[in-house]
């Protein structure tokens, strides 16, 4: 009976690791780079995944770290700060890729060349971390996302002989960011907003491969050695069927354009014609001021890279107390004072638009000259009627 059993387990162990036999291609690992899906900003950057294949046993899963699920406790509240928790599952892969080619995106598929050791230790390890307890992770957009993943469980699985090519350039991570939102102008400029100079500095070529074509790139000339490269082949699915995004016409230059002449028109004419436009002043004021009061949570109590934000000089949190002096005014003397300190931190902000850390988002030059504007008005109308 034991010698039985010794057998039955020897048997087991042969068949587990011929299954990781590289002869005739039979099984291997790849990984799976899937092009940008502009309609939706979280995938307006592409998407990564493991695909492991077995034709001897029919195995054919796509990893996908990039799982968030919207009935998750807290789920709101926890994007809000910084601390969503996405998870990797594992699906079929000619399903997943049917998927992604319905949606007109681009797949690229690299064959890893691995030896057995090292396929038998990223299955296990890809196994192990669907499990239940292990499949959630506390997800972020640029230092742990589906892509970096990848990048870090290649790392341990290869150990120190992986060496990815580097991707020359020197790139921020707004820069990259705004490569792929080029064609969605107002989620660009809700991340320029959010996100402080923290995203602006100089990123290493690892860094890069938050975003999945540079993944894809970094790994097209890696190696395992001096002469073994990581990569054996290379096969893109679905390359010529990318129609080009339409995004809205009503761009942020554009409405921040009508503002502005609207802002000129109505101070003109309430200095010519001394016509108050004090609801209109509220408004500004009011929502600059939650603007700021968003920025300031950002910065303070979450995880998102906010810190030291500089649009907070236009969205000062205190305007929204200010606002409610627009509807009735207390003190004249306070509020000009506010105004003159308000509209030179403006021009202050103009003048050193180009040396401070972070880089604003150009279409902020109209929003804020409008405000500047309506700034400058005011403690010229509200002087002029106190000396009456």
């Amino acid at each position: 009976m034991k010698v039985h059993k010794i057998y039955i387990a020897i048997l087991f162990c042969f068949t587990f690791l011929s299954s990781f036999s590289n002869d005739n291609e039979q099984s291997g690992f790849s990984i799976i780079t899937i092009g940008p899906y502009e309609n939706e900003l979280y995938s307006a950057f592409g998407h990564s995944g493991i695909r492991y294949f077995n034709k001897n046993t029919g195995e054919d899963y796509f990893y996908n770290y990039g799982i968030f699920d919207f009935d998750q406790p807290n789920f709101y509240l926890n994007f809000l700060n910084g601390r969503l928790l996405y998870k990797v599952g594992k699906y079929s892969y000619p399903a997943a890729k049917n998927y992604y080619i319905d949606q007109e995106r681009f797949v690229k598929e690299q064959l890893l060349n691995l030896d057995q050791s090292q396929e038998i230790l990223l299955y296990n390890y890809l196994e192990q971390n669907i499990l239940p307890e292990n499949a959630n992770y506390l997800y972020n957009y640029v230092y742990d996302n589906c892509a970096t993943k990848i990048r870090d469980i290649l790392s341990e699985v290869i150990g120190d002989q992986l060496n990815f090519s580097e991707v020359p350039g020197d790139v921020s991570f707004r820069n990259l960011m705004d490569m792929y939102l080029k064609n969605n102008l107002w989620g660009d400029l809700g991340i320029d907003i959010c996100l402080g100079p923290e995203i602006d500095e100089v990123i290493s070529f690892q860094d890069k491969m938050f975003i999945p074509d540079f993944l894809f790139e970094s790994l097209k000339n890696a190696s395992t050695s001096e002469s073994n490269e990581l990569i054996k082949e290379t096969v893109i699915l679905n390359p010529n069927t990318i129609e080009e995004f339409r995004g809205n016409f009503l761009t942020p230059n554009i409405i921040f354009f009508i503002f502005f002449i609207f802002i000129l028109t109505i101070s003109f004419r309430q200095i010519k014609y001394d016509i108050s436009y004090n609801l209109i002043d509220f408004f500004i004021f009011l929502s600059t001021g939650l603007i700021g009061l968003l920025l300031s949570y950002l910065w303070l109590f979450t995880d998102h890279l906010s810190g030291s934000n500089f649009n907070l000089v236009w969205a000062l949190p205190s305007n929204i107390l200010i606002s409610f002096l627009f509807i009735k005014i207390l003190s004249k003397k306070f509020l000009i004072n506010y105004l003159i300190l308000y509209a030179s931190s403006l021009i202050a902000l103009f003048l050193m638009w180009n040396f401070i850390p972070q880089n604003l988002n150009e279409s902020l030059v109209l929003l804020i000259l409008g405000i500047l504007v309506r700034a400058m008005t005011n403690i010229f109308c509200i002087s002029r009627s106190a000396v009456q």
